[in-house]
């Protein structure tokens, strides 16, 4: 069911871990939970609202459209869910055992992480941008490639 999102009040209600859902009829869904259904690609966009009960209420198809307060709620929600630290240097990229041991700079301060094999935990969104995948399941970015200093890069050509 498509939601529209002038039609949705989200609220985040002090001491709750998940926003609380009124649609313009009056029904009210409590703690529920949101995912985008195209995380990467359309990122405010096509984002699933389900309810406690892990049941799909409706999908709204754009987050224009939705009051301030509203906005607001889920796009904290959003960034909570899906965390992703911004790499910006590469201080060490060393094959251990099989694993590619990773540390690194990020917007979020200094990362360690793992990755098993660069062709199945990786993929380049756009020219540049780089989406990895730890073995922990961590998610991180590389915004732009060519935006790393010269001996990240340099650290990156062993795997690209």
């Amino acid at each position: 069911m498509t939601l529209e999102a002038k039609d949705l009040r989200f609220r985040l209600e002090e001491g709750a871990s998940a926003p609380h859902l009124t649609l313009a009829s009056g029904e009210t869904h409590e703690n529920v939970s949101l995912h985008r259904l195209f995380p990467l690609s359309l990122p405010k966009e096509f984002i699933a609202v389900k309810g406690s009960d892990g049941k799909e209420i409706g999908v709204i198809e754009s987050m224009e459209g939705l009051d301030g307060e509203s906005k607001s709620v889920v796009d904290a929600e959003l960034q909570r869910r899906y965390f992703t630290p911004q790499i910006l240097k590469i201080n060490t990229l060393a094959n251990e055992r099989g694993l590619w041991r990773w540390v690194v700079e990020t917007h979020r301060g200094e990362a360690e992480f793992f990755v098993r094999d660069w062709r199945d935990s990786s993929f380049e969104l756009t020219p540049g941008r780089w989406h990895i995948l730890s073995v922990e399941g961590q998610r991180f970015t590389i915004e732009q490639l060519e935006d790393l200093d010269e001996r990240s890069q340099k650290l990156l050509d062993q795997i690209l």
